[in-house]
This record gives C-alpha cells, sequence and structure tokens, in this order.
C-alpha cells in the first residue's frame, strides 16, 4: 500500500482533520481522532503501526496540557482533540507515504516540479532532522560527550548538539539546490515521471468522496449554528 496511492493518502489525511473542525464538539473530534490512531495502527506500510500512534500521541500531549490550562474542560477537549487529529494524520502520512513517490505523482498530475519538491521536502523535513541530530548525538558520545544525567549536564551538551545539527542542515540545502539545478529543475519545462503511481478511477472516486463529505460538514455546520 505504502507509495502506491499517494493523492488517496493524502486525501484521506487532509479528510481527516477537516472533518474534526466540522463535526459538532466533542464526539465529533472525537470519533475523528480515533479513526486516526486506528489508520496509525492498523496500515500496513507504517512500520510498526503502534508506534506511529505512540509518536502522535507523545507530540499532542503537550497542546493538551496548555489547553486545559487556557480553557475550560468542554473547550479544552474540543481543540485538543481537533489538533491531535492533525497531528496524528500528518504523522500517518510521514510514515506511510515515500516523498520520492509523492514527487513522482505531483509531476504526473501535471504540478510543477518546484511545488512537488517543496511539499515533499516539507513532508520529510522532521524525519531527516531527527536522524541527522541521532547520528550527531552518536557521534559526540563516542567522543566522550556526556548526554546522559541531569538537567545541567543536558544544557551543557545542547551547544555541542545543535551547532553541528544547524550547520549540517544548512550545508544540506546548498547540496539539495546544486543537485536541483544540475537536474534541470530551474529550466522550466515539462517533467515526465518515469513510473508515476497508478490512479484508478476508483480512487478519484474516493477522491471527490472525500472532498464532497469536507464540504458537506462545512454546510452542516454553518447551517446547525444558523
Amino acid at each position: 500500500m505504502s507509495g502506491r496511492h499517494p493523492f488517496t493518502l493524502l486525501a484521506l489525511a487532509a479528510a481527516l482533520p477537516a472533518l474534526a473542525w466540522t463535526l459538532p464538539a466533542p464526539w465529533g473530534p472525537a470519533g475523528t481522532f480515533c479513526s486516526a490512531l486506528v489508520l496509525c495502527v492498523l496500515t500496513p506500510g507504517a512500520s510498526p503501526g503502534l508506534a506511529v500512534a505512540r509518536r502522535a500521541l507523545l507530540t499532542a500531549a503537550p497542546f493538551w496540557l496548555f489547553l486545559f490550562l487556557l480553557h475550560d474542560r468542554a473547550t479544552a477537549l474540543a481543540i485538543a482533540l481537533r489538533l491531535s487529529t492533525m497531528i496524528a494524520s500528518f504523522v500517518w502520512l510521514v510514515a506511510i507515504l515515500p516523498p520520492a513517490r509523492l514527487v513522482e505523482a505531483l509531476v504526473a498530475a501535471g504540478y510543477s516540479a518546484h511545488f512537488a519538491f517543496l511539499f515533499a521536502a516539507t513532508l520529510s523535513a522532521v524525519p531527516a532532522l531527527r536522524a541527522r541530530a541521532q547520528r550527531i548525538v552518536d557521534a559526540q558520545r563516542c567522543r566522550g560527550l556526556a548526554t546522559r544525567g541531569g538537567p545541567l549536564t543536558r544544557l551543557r551538551a545542547l551547544r555541542a548538539l545543535a551547532l553541528p545539527l544547524v550547520l549540517s542542515a544548512l550545508h544540506e540545502v546548498d547540496e539539495r539546490a546544486l543537485a536541483l539545478e544540475t537536474r534541470g529543475l530551474s529550466a522550466g519545462a515539462r517533467r515526465t515521471p518515469l513510473a508515476p503511481p497508478p490512479d484508478s478511477t476508483a480512487e478519484r472516486v474516493v477522491r471527490w468522496g472525500l472532498v464532497a463529505g469536507c464540504g458537506a460538514g462545512i454546510v452542516a455546520r454553518v447551517l446547525w449554528r444558523a
């Protein structure tokens, strides 16, 4: 499943938070959030699924804390469920969809290569930075840097970890820009993907059905409030 249907996966990841915003609180956001977690756990392409769901919950946990400090219980619950749905959908999409296949699908659909690369790079930025940070931590530990211990020890190690991370990220930007220019990305010509992902009629029906469902939810919410 992973990478074969990028547009359908992208539409599903966008439809879940949209439905969470349109359905009445708190049961609408709660149902949509549960659906997002089920996707994280049961999707075959997410390896392993429970780790993806745990990552989404840990990312959303600080938002729950601050929202319950700032708002009453009902308002905080509704907003927290909606934000958590957005986070879970994003984490699920990054875990299951290879950025290279997304670029090919966007180019095959007629989008510019600049937009396709920018969108895919945004999705893969956090996992790439996390992997680079882990490599830097391992390298600094081999050099004798103490990265574990109390808050003061971790604070002293922060500079030795943050500076190489920022410098390596800036250096990679230059390398990517040179590589894209070498491949003619700035030429402005329409590119032809070598192996575009299949886009069947059933997938297009599912995508437009998700769009129609979100639109119907918005209309129903407006009429319900009126």
